[in-house]
């Protein structure tokens, strides 16, 4: 029997709906879920009634999580006891593959703390097939919130692979690459007695990064919570080892050959035409870009994978 789904509804099922609907996916079925459901109902020649019953459901040909007791099909743990949750873009928003992973690229979403708003963004862009497969949360960087914070998101399956280098000289890597997003907003600004984000939002005080030098013209940065770190040390072994990539190929073997670890973020034209394979930033392929940055905790976290 399929769950129903009404006002006041909440998890994953919500989710699932909520992509289908392209509306903000936040596991909570509200006012503007309700009205969503509404009107997809009567453009159909159903009862709208705003719940969503048996008849909904097989009208929009989703399954019902709830049904199944695998929760290997919306969730999935590592050999480190990592949770991954998984909230599949639509397929016509990645590419199926199957391809063989050679390099990891680390991000950072530029934006806000929600990796399933993040996914819900990719999908009603006009910029095509692009995305990364996995998404780490973050804390609201107004409001502490850390509801979201190291909950780590699966876009879509492993052998699948999206556009997330921009305008690199080899398509190749789009094609042989895992990407890994981590929510944060990237460079701050002094403002009076705090730092902005680039959008004007004013930063919690424990939030912030303070490098001691300028990394791409920004001294100060939205801090990687401590949370998000170990799980994207997780992930990365995890990746690794699914892939067979050398988790100290790339970014932790460069940093021994620079004067200081953060130069190994920089630009690199042997990294842009796909000659050093293993962990990169996409910063390493990118002159333009800011994600991700040298914070120490994050050297760290390489150092020791």
């Amino acid at each position: 029997m399929f769950k129903v789904l009404k006002l006041g509804s909440t998890g994953e099922n919500v989710r699932l709906l909520q992509g289908f609907l392209k509306i903000k996916v936040d596991g909570d079925f509200g006012p503007t879920t309700e009205r969503t459901v509404k009107s997809w109902q009567k453009a159909k020649g159903l009862l709208d009634d705003g719940i969503v019953g048996p008849k909904t459901w097989a009208a929009m040909g989703l399954k019902d999580l709830s049904l199944s007791t695998d929760q290997s099909e919306t969730i999935a743990k590592t050999n480190d006891n990592l949770i991954i949750k998984k909230s599949y873009l639509p397929a016509d928003e990645y590419m199926a593959g199957p391809t063989k992973k050679e390099y990891l690229f680390l991000h950072h979403t530029a934006g806000w703390n929600n990796p399933y708003n993040v996914i819900t963004a990719w999908d009603r862009d006009t910029r095509g097939r692009v995305g990364t497969q996995y998404i780490i949360g973050g804390p609201n960087p107004v409001t502490g919130d850390t509801r979201y914070d190291g909950e780590v998101v699966e876009c879509f399956g492993d052998l699948a692979y999206a556009g997330h280098l921009g305008a690199v000289n080899s398509h190749y890597m789009h094609k042989h690459s895992v990407g890994i997003e981590i929510c944060n907003f990237g460079q701050l600004t002094p403002s009076g007695s705090g730092y902005k984000t680039y959008t004007g939002q004013l930063v919690q005080e424990d939030q912030v990064c303070d490098l001691g030098y300028e990394f791409r013209g920004f001294r100060y940065w939205h801090a990687y919570s401590p949370a998000q770190i170990s799980a994207l040390k997780k992930l990365i072994r995890h990746i690794c080892k699914l892939h067979n990539i050398d988790p100290k190929a790339g970014l932790v073997t460069m940093f021994d050959k620079f004067d200081e670890p953060d130069e190994a973020f920089e630009y690199m034209k042997d990294a842009s035409d796909g000659k050093i394979k293993g962990i990169l930033s996409h910063t390493n392929v990118r002159k333009d870009k800011f994600d991700v940055y040298p914070s120490p905790e994050l050297i760290a976290a390489l150092r020791n994978l």
